[in-house]
């Protein structure tokens, strides 16, 4: 992943329409306190890279949407 994961996963909420980071979990089927994990700044004790299953999760979830705003 090129961007910072915080850019990404924000990035990501935009576009999905995700009004809350709790509904984004939701969609990804990740808990909650894991995505905040991944959200934290890079120097944060609490920050976790996000697994590459995960940003598949995310990279899925980004093409549906596109596909189906297409239609």
């Amino acid at each position: 992943m090129t961007t910072r994961q915080k850019d990404y996963l924000q990035a990501t909420k935009t576009a999905l329409g995700a009004n809350t980071w709790d509904e984004l979990a939701e969609m990804a089927g990740v808990a909650p306190r894991a995505l905040k994990t991944y959200r934290m700044p890079e120097g944060s004790g609490d920050y976790r890279t996000m697994p590459r299953p995960m940003q598949k999760v995310f990279e899925m979830l980004l093409a549906e949407h596109k596909k189906n705003k297409v239609k």
